[in-house]
């Protein structure tokens, strides 16, 4: 099975807020800290409030944060709000619709995958703290003074 974009931007910005927990970080920062498409993580971070995985404060000062610890967040629970597998194959009109197993396998095939993935909590992801951190640290940019001066 091959996870989509989105579920890979939702994973990556709830690690960031997992190692970044003290504080309140901001989907520019992350997308900025990842190198990815900052209107692409809005969308991500959206769904990820409605799922209740994050909260999300408003103005100046507001940013992102957990809603629980990530040892409280299954890796399968995220997966199954990002993912469309409530129906893994589509048969559509074919022919051997009523007498095929292959759906069958397939449901069984998906359950024992979210089985391996509710094994593991963002927690598990977070066992080389340290390099994480250091490979996930924002800093500002500097004030460049974009002002030039031109001479005649």
């Amino acid at each position: 099975m091959q996870l989509s974009l989105y579920t890979d931007y939702a994973l990556r910005v709830l690690i960031y807020l997992s190692i970044h927990q003290d504080r309140l970080s901001s989907i520019h920062e992350i997308a900025t800290c990842y190198d990815i498409s900052q209107n692409h993580l809005m969308k991500v971070v959206h769904h990820l409030g409605k799922a209740d995985f994050i909260s999300t404060v408003r103005g100046r000062r507001g940013g992102l944060k957990l809603n629980k610890p990530p040892c409280d967040i299954t890796l399968g629970s995220i997966v199954r709000h990002t993912e469309d597998t409530e129906q893994p194959i589509k048969c559509g009109k074919c022919i051997i619709q009523k007498n095929c197993t292959i759906k069958t396998i397939i449901y069984d095939a998906f359950e024992a995958f979210y089985t391996v993935l509710d094994k593991y909590t963002l927690d598990c992801v977070l066992e080389d703290y340290d390099q994480l951190q250091d490979l996930l640290t924002f800093t500002k940019p500097k004030n460049i003074n974009c002002k030039a001066s031109i001479t005649i």
